[in-house]
């Protein structure tokens, strides 16, 4: 069964406002992804109801959100298809957090959060690494948004 309508327009806007000043890591990545989904999917939307709204923070989301009524099946496909992703990426991150967080923090407790950096410095180190985090970082490794069994 599909959620409300507002509870994916919630979702879609935390995607959108998270990666505000995204570089190449994964989870920038996978929003980027994902906002070029809602983009693509919503595009008549968007130019039909929205073309006044500057882009950028949530604006265009929050846009079509104001006109759920009208969505078009291909934009209330994008807007589902993101959610369960984000939902997926949610649970992937947690499962690699819990596995690897003694290993970030005594190995990598300087290193910036983003773009990657932490993946690096884990693989950087992985010798040092406990195996449990060794594994759930491999399994991490690719799209954040597909349903993943993390050791």
């Amino acid at each position: 069964m599909r959620r409300s309508i507002s509870s994916l327009f919630g979702v879609i806007i935390l995607t959108v406002c998270f990666s505000a000043g995204a570089a190449e890591g994964p989870v920038e990545k996978f929003a980027a992804k994902n906002i070029d989904r809602f983009e693509t999917g919503c595009q008549t939307e968007l130019e039909t109801y929205c073309q006044t709204v500057t882009p950028g923070e949530g604006r265009g989301v929050a846009c079509i959100y104001a006109h759920n009524d009208k969505l078009s099946r291909k934009c209330e496909d994008a807007l589902y298809d993101s959610t369960e992703e984000f939902q997926n990426a949610v649970q992937n991150l947690n499962t690699f957090t819990s596995a690897c967080q003694a290993d970030m923090e005594k190995l990598c407790s300087t290193v910036a959060i983003g773009d990657g950096r932490i993946l690096a410095c884990l693989e950087k180190n992985k010798q040092k690494v406990s195996s449990k985090c060794n594994e759930a970082r491999k399994n991490f490794s690719g799209d954040l948004g597909k349903p993943k069994a993390v050791a």
